[in-house]
């Protein structure tokens, strides 16, 4: 059971790395949303890169999770309506050396253009 209150809710879209299209190719495949209760998420920062011609900007985000929260390197969780993929596994803090587990946190990534 979660010490703090989980006032906030994603959507957590899970990534398929097997699927296969009618032709037996493989692509790329996410699984319907599904709700999931978090503690919150930090201000998204955003940055563009200094690369001539290119018109892109990426912008990252910190998922403060509760205990016990699972996802995996490239689901999709999705933010008021706006689509983060997951960079990485999951920073839990379950090894304190106090005995408390406050969670963790889950990085996030969108990048358009």
């Amino acid at each position: 059971m979660a010490e703090f209150p989980l006032l906030f809710s994603v959507g957590h879209r899970r990534y398929d790395s097997t699927a296969t299209d009618a032709h037996g190719n493989d692509i790329d495949f996410w699984f319907p949303e599904v709700p999931k209760p978090v503690y919150g998420w930090g201000a998204p920062q955003s940055d563009e890169p200094k690369l001539a011609g290119h018109d892109r900007e990426v912008v990252e985000v910190e998922l403060l999770v509760p205990p016990g929260f699972e996802c995996s390197h490239r689901d999709l969780m999705v933010l008021d309506g706006v689509e983060f993929e997951v960079i990485g596994d999951p920073e839990m803090f379950d090894h304190s050396p106090f005995g408390w587990n406050p969670g963790g946190v889950v990085n996030l990534r969108k990048v358009s253009g």
